[in-house]
């Protein structure tokens, strides 16, 4: 499994937000610009058959949109299947109301494409070597958020998406070999995010068990960086790491 941080910033950061790649298919979260940048990296975005969205906060599922046109100006209709939160066939509806008029319909008759929606769908089977497991996390107010554990080949990922620090976060990292855990804050954790010391926790927890920082601040990367952690990683872009 190669595993890709595209994006590890928050919204305000000068990082793209948050975003991974695996295996130059399945991509999780697709935050506003993410699909020009992929290009920019020489990624083949024809080439992604899987996305996985952890909650409809527009800087994880805005530039759907974008990944959809591009397949339709390419005439592409490889099957893409979209993990997601129920109710995001609608919101995406709506940005296409709102960017494209009249194209949503034309699109969707012209590419392949399933949303899988769901409130908490629990073994998500691709293909034999390919299963996805999604766990409730707690982000505020915002519902549902997701993390999701996706194993592939016997090697597993997981990944918080934007949550506090809850009961499934310990659940995502005891069963995973490496953890992309939401760090946006510099200092304690509130209700929506985890923070620096939450990870430090974490990591002093499960000394065995490999974590990457994302949703960062600036000023969360840069004090994450002046105080390093055995087994904390935090990624530069397009950070690579392969199981």
């Amino acid at each position: 499994m190669k595993i890709n941080i595209v994006g590890s910033g928050s919204i305000g950061s000068s990082y793209m937000s948050a975003s991974l790649i695996i295996d130059d298919h399945i991509l999780v979260d697709v935050p506003n610009g993410i699909i020009k940048y992929l290009k920019h990296l020489n990624y083949d975005i024809l080439k992604i058959d899987t996305i996985i969205i952890t909650h409809l906060h527009g800087d994880h599922f805005f530039d759907l949109p974008f990944l959809m046109l591009g397949k339709y100006f390419n005439h592409d209709k490889t099957l893409i299947k979209v993990i997601c939160p129920y109710g995001t066939t609608k919101k995406i509806q709506k940005l296409f109301r709102l960017g494209f008029p009249y194209d949503f319909r034309k699109v969707m008759e012209n590419i392949n494409i399933e949303f899988i929606e769901h409130k908490g769908r629990n073994n998500i089977i691709l293909d034999d070597n390919i299963k996805i497991n999604s766990i409730n996390v707690k982000h505020g107010t915002m519902k549902p958020c997701f993390g999701y554990i996706i194993n592939i080949n016997g090697k597993t990922v997981g990944f918080s998406g934007d949550s506090s620090y809850c009961n499934a976060i310990d659940k995502i990292v005891e069963v995973s070999d490496v953890s992309i855990l939401d760090m946006s804050l510099k200092e304690d954790g509130d209700k929506s995010h985890m923070g620096f010391l939450d990870i430090k926790e974490i990591c002093k927890k499960y000394p065995n068990k490999k974590i990457i920082a994302t949703h960062m601040r600036n000023s969360t990367r840069e004090v994450a960086l002046d105080n390093p952690i055995k087994n904390l990683i935090i990624p530069t872009e397009n950070f690579e790491i392969k199981l």
